[in-house]
């Protein structure tokens, strides 16, 4: 089975005034009225089947996340209360797909 994971957080502080911490970069509208994370969706879908796509972003950002990516399914978004860098981002998707599907059986 294949799996993408996106890593959508991050305030952006390199896109200041455009991005804030309300705002980040990642759901700012950037290219034809399409955000980053819209973008890079559409990229990963075209390898991905959707339904194996999961999204780490801060929590703060999740109803909008699914607001502009309604083809991921709502369990699919990974919402971290507090930003921990891109460890966490690898971590926990990792750690939810070895959960949810733990490949083949040691013989």
């Amino acid at each position: 089975m294949r799996y993408a994971v996106i890593m959508a957080g991050g305030s952006g502080t390199r896109l200041w005034p455009l991005s804030r911490q309300g705002e980040p970069k990642q759901l700012l509208r950037m290219i034809d009225g399409k955000s980053l994370l819209r973008l890079a969706f559409e990229r990963v879908a075209g390898a991905v089947d959707p339904a194996n796509i999961l999204i780490c972003t801060g929590a703060a950002y999740i109803d909008e996340v699914a607001r502009q990516i309604p083809e991921v399914e709502s369990r699919n978004l990974l919402g971290e209360p507090v930003g921990r860098d891109s460890l966490n981002a690898v971590a926990w998707p990792a750690a939810v797909l070895a959960r949810r599907d733990p490949g083949p059986s040691p013989r």
